[in-house]
């Protein structure tokens, strides 16, 4: 990302004198310190802070420029209290982001998202943005609010992130312009990526009043390749002749995910100044993203494996550490069956492209530069997105058993001696199933907002500030779910069973994970596939063509979008607040004392409307086959609340360059659209059934739900802060906050009746396995610290004055209710932490700022996470048997999945030839760090690792002008 060629245009904020002083004695005129741009751009955040009237956290554009970083979430990982999460999303474990997608600050994931103090989204089914959608290279600066002032938009119980974008007005008069060009390179890919940016902007006066206008257009391409492996579920088990439970893994998966990004942002901005007292402002703001991913899985993944006492090792707690043989055992026996193991798996490719559009309008009024001014603002806002997914799976025997060792920083297969032509006889190969998943989302956003504020001179009240704004949002979503649909499989003389062999030219490769976890982890087996090319040029009607020209099998659904997959949200809120500025100001010998007082009341209304489906599906229950009906029936509700949201900032300077700060204030977050979505599903939960090819033995019904009725998370925070300026560049900070949030909407698993309606037009009262999202009935606390600081070694001669630190600690505890579990037994549980907080966070980044040359060595690290208690693989029902030929029982788990502490070292490089040009050398993940996920409700509640992930070490390289 190269942001910091932009700020270099505009004319910087004027720095004492001192700054400007000789390094060292002996060393003045050629070597006196000359203060970087890069140095100006972390004064500069300081500033922002300082002058802040409540506690704010500031990234400006020059700095946030200064590390490899490619998005919104990477800049903001090393600001304290915030932390990012590097998966697709919190709730999706089992896909790794390299660029992060969710933010958390001080522990929370209600972060709302602004840009230039309005509100902005992305068309997900949340309510904020999608912050890797956002191009950075167009930001001026980027604020962490973390208390709220009653003059601010409501939302964020964590806090605010406002995205400033740059104005004609920050610029002097005449032609300024700045470009930047980059170039790339991932260690795991070994493709070379690009990246550019390109600002122009004018200012001048004429018979009108003064105009600027500004230009600013980037477009950067990020092509990285993550590699994986993970444990299937631990589930629980008895060897022959034991009466103890041993905990053993149902198989394993390994594969890649190489994406492709493109990533464009254009901005425009014109001010017109017609008079000294009016000011008009236009804004038009796009970014537009666009992802190619593809990927190759392998599972072998079956819950009736089992090992031997004798060649295996346990932790003290039953779990398998290691085994020279696991192997598909019989039930009535408890010994090997022999059967080969089948290995499922195929390949995915995903083509999706998102916009968010921003265009806004403001005035500011101050008749005759008096004491009452006027503004006001309208803002449309568009967001939509488009995702077209197409895997298609394919299963091939595996040996009887395999070696599996677990005790090392890395697992460990080994398979035995292959049958002749195994993995390269295409007929050994079956062709499995097909899942197409398409996304077609829209919301929109009008908003508008009118402020008027009274300043007082030679007062101790500054100022009085009331003001309003409306808004409506609407958002549409179709979403076709994971329709999973079974190509030829032999089940039927009508429909034999078809292999790789009767594949049509093209739509078969052999793919080799080349340099898998660069080189930590040997690849089990390295196997055909379906071709990428297959994913990307083939409909999934055309793979259910019958043989010779298809693969078989019918289409469980048709192709186009049915009404159950329509979702419609809208949201209208009306607020109005009054806030009071006062104090005095510092004066030496004398107290500063400053402040600001109001209340904000908010009149949100919800509506939702869906469909309750229930699918066809056959199962066999108590020896009988039942087939349930199809059914579609639309649900729908709407919720209004009313809230009060005080806030208090106070500020005490005792000293020109200390300052104490106090905050109260309540925040709100509404409920994400998918939590309040009309519709949901009802289903069956089955088991394999032994007999091949009948269907599955049923276990219990399903029901998952959204509620529209849900009421917004509210959240009580105190905030205290003491921040010491010393000089400029250095400066330190402790912070306390505590958090007291009730109405938070957790994940409930449980029971409760459904109507279940059958095939034959019977229907059945019966109790279902719920997956909900409900009101916390008990409030969470969440309270921590921060602790961080900057400071420059300007005391020390020469080129040893450039050196300085910068680092910041924040430590996080919280009593939560907790989303519910299941743990390994099926006993449900609530004793999980609050998703997406870590207890520790900390960044430590090594500066060196003289001259011509700006240097950048960065850590940033977390903490254990949850990340979900519903993740897809860990939600199964599995059958225990308690001895040789016992009856089964079917046990239900929903275990909770948490990411593993993780830190990453990244670095930067400038070096400024001119006033005009400059180079850029950057490293991304220099030291090759695996991010790991974990698997929670065991036995002593012991925690094992489900997954690890590698990604990219990147290089690049890039200049910057500015002229």
């Amino acid at each position: 990302m190269s942001v910091a060629a932009p700020a270099w245009a505009a004319d910087p904020a004027p720095l004492p004198a001192a700054q400007d002083a000789p390094a060292a004695a002996g060393e003045a005129g050629a070597d006196e310190v000359v203060v970087t741009a890069r140095r100006r751009a972390l004064e500069a955040a300081d500033a922002r802070k300082k002058a802040s009237e409540s506690i704010i956290s500031s990234v400006v554009a020059d700095e946030a420029g200064k590390l490899p970083d490619n998005s919104i979430t990477e800049v903001l990982q090393r600001v304290s209290g915030v932390s990012i999460v590097r998966f697709g999303s919190l709730g999706d474990p089992d896909h790794f982001s390299v660029e992060g997608s969710g933010i958390q600050v001080r522990g929370i994931s209600g972060v709302a998202s602004r840009l230039n103090g309005r509100e902005i989204f992305s068309a997900n089914g949340g309510r904020g943005l999608l912050w890797g959608d956002v191009t950075p290279e167009l930001m001026s600066a980027v604020d962490v609010y973390k208390s709220a002032t009653a003059d601010l938009v409501e939302g964020g119980t964590g806090g605010q992130i406002d995205l400033r974008t740059k104005l004609p007005f920050d610029f002097s008069n005449g032609w300024h312009a700045a470009a930047s060009l980059e170039t790339s390179f991932g260690d795991l890919t070994r493709k070379t990526d690009y990246a550019g940016s390109l600002l122009i902007t004018n200012r001048w006066s004429t018979g009108i009043g003064d105009i600027g206008i500004l230009f600013d257009l980037a477009h950067s391409r990020l092509t990285s390749r993550s590699n994986f492996f993970r444990t299937e579920p631990y589930f629980r088990r008895r060897l022959p002749g034991e009466t103890q439970d041993v905990f053993i893994p149902g198989g394993y998966d390994y594969g890649d995910e190489e994406f492709q990004r493109d990533r464009t942002g254009i901005y425009g901005a014109v001010q017109w100044a017609p008079s000294d007292d009016l000011t008009l402002t236009g804004i038009f703001f796009q970014s537009r993203y666009k992802n190619h991913n593809q990927s190759h899985f392998a599972m072998q993944a079956l819950q009736d494996l089992s090992v031997d006492r004798n060649g295996s090792t346990f932790d003290e707690n039953g779990a398998l550490l290691s085994t020279n043989s696991m192997f598909l055992r019989d039930s009535s026996t408890f010994l090997p069956t022999g059967n080969p193991i089948e290995g499922q798996g195929g390949t995915e490719g995903t083509r999706s492209q998102s916009l968010t559009r921003d265009i806004s309008a403001e005035f500011t009024w101050r008749p005759g530069q008096g004491p009452f001014k006027l503004s006001g603002a309208y803002q449309n806002v568009l967001s939509t997105s488009r995702l077209d997914r197409l895997a298609v799976f394919r299963n091939v025997n595996f040996p009887s058993s395999f070696g599996f060792d677990l005790t090392g920083e890395f697992p460990t297969v080994t398979l035995p001696a292959l049958s002749p032509g195994q993995f390269t006889d295409p007929a050994n190969y079956r062709w499995a199933a097909a899942m197409p998943h398409n996304e077609r989302n829209r919301g929109t956003m009008n908003a508008a907002n009118l402020d008027a504020e009274y300043v007082f001179e030679d007062s101790f009240f500054r100022a009085i500030k009331v003001g309003g704004r409306w808004s409506e949002r609407r958002e549409r979503d179709l979403n076709n779910g994971y329709t999973w649909s079974a190509l030829g499989r032999g089940w039927s003389a009508s429909d034999p069973q078809l292999t790789f062999a009767d594949a049509r030219p093209g739509d078969v490769e052999f793919y080799a994970f080349d340099n898998f976890f660069h080189g930590d982890i040997a690849v089990p087996a390295n196997t055909l596939w379906p071709s990428i090319a297959l994913m990307e040029n083939t409909h999934a009607d055309d793979l259910h063509r019958p043989a010779p020209n298809g693969y078989g099998g019918s289409r469980s659904r048709t192709a186009n979008f049915l009404q159950q997959d329509l979702g419609l949200w809208r949201t209208e809120t009306f607020a109005g607040y009054a806030q009071v500025r006062f104090g005095r100001d510092y004066e030496a010998g004398k107290l500063g004392f400053t402040g600001n007082v109001g209340g904000r009341i908010v009149r949100v209304k919800n509506e939702s409307q869906g469909f309750i489906v229930q699918n066809g599906f056959t199962f066999i229950r108590n020896g009988q086959r039942f087939e349930t009906a199809n059914r579609v029936d639309p649900r729908g509700g709407s919720a209004t609340f009313t809230r009060f949201l005080p806030a208090v900032n106070l500020q005490l300077q005792p000293s020109e360059d200390i300052k104490l700060r106090a905050a109260y204030n309540i925040t709100m977050d509404l409920p994400n659209f998918n939590a309040t979505r009309g519709g949901g599903e009802i289903g069956v939960a089955t088991t394999a059934n032994p007999v091949q090819g009948e269907p599955g033995i049923f276990t219990n019904f399903t029901a998952s739900t959204g509620n529209p009725f849900l009421k917004p998370a509210m959240s009580n925070n105190v905030d205290v802060s003491l921040e010491w300026y010393v000089k400029p560049g250095t400066m330190f900070y402790v912070n306390g906050f505590y958090k007291h949030i009730k109405d938070l909407p957790i994940y409930s698993l449980g029971q409760r009746e459904v109507t279940i309606r059958y095939l034959n037009g019977t229907t059945e009262t019966a109790l279902a396995a719920t997956s909900d999202v409900v009101t916390a009935s008990e409030a969470a606390t969440v309270k921590g610290i921060e602790v961080g600081g900057r400071a420059f070694l300007d005391m020390l001669p020469g080129v040893l004055a450039g050196f300085g630190v910068e680092a910041n600690y924040t430590f996080i505890d919280s009593k939560n209710p907790g989303d519910l579990y299941r743990d390994i037994f099926g006993t449900i549980r609530n004793d999980a932490p609050l998703q997406g907080l870590s207890k520790h966070n900390y960044n430590v980044t090594l500066l060196y700022e003289r001259s011509k040359l700006s240097a950048r060595v960065a850590y940033s690290w977390r903490s254990k996470y949850l990340q979900s208690t519903n993740a897809n693989g860990t939600t199964p029902t599995y059958t225990f048997v308690s001895a040789p030929g016992a009856a089964g029982q079917s046990v239900q788990i929903a275990l909770p999945v948490y990411g593993d502490a993780y830190g990453q070292v990244d670095v930067g490089v400038t070096y400024k030839v001119t006033d005009q040009l400059s180079f850029t050398v950057k490293g991304t993940n220099v030291l090759n760090e695996t991010q790991r996920t974990l698997m929670g409700g065991y036995k002593n509640d012991a925690i094992y690792t489900r997954s690890w992930f590698q990604s990219d070490r990147r290089v690049s390289i890039g200049a910057n002008l500015s002229f």
